[in-house]
């Protein structure tokens, strides 16, 4: 157990190194990624949110396709702005 959060917590460092300064990460789908951070407890996690917050934020106000993907994100963005 004390293994694998070792190994995540890695992970999560290694995503904050990989950040673009816009908010999103190099080599890391930014949806696929917002989803597995919104799973993961722990500051780690919350702080690569919070980088990733002005893009969530601006995704929010704009006008959506209103389709079934743009919910999911929405809903995912919405999910992972609550943890901060």
């Amino acid at each position: 157990m004390a293994r694998r959060r070792a190994r995540l917590a890695g992970g999560v460092e290694y995503l904050s190194e990989t950040r673009d300064g816009r908010g999103r990460w190099r080599r890391f789908p930014f949806y696929y990624t917002l989803l597995a951070l919104a799973e993961i407890p722990g500051p780690r996690a919350a702080r690569e949110i919070r980088y990733a917050a002005p893009v969530l934020e601006r995704m929010m106000k704009r006008r959506g396709r209103g389709d079934r993907f743009d919910l999911r994100r929405r809903a995912l963005a919405d999910r992972a702005l609550a943890r901060l």
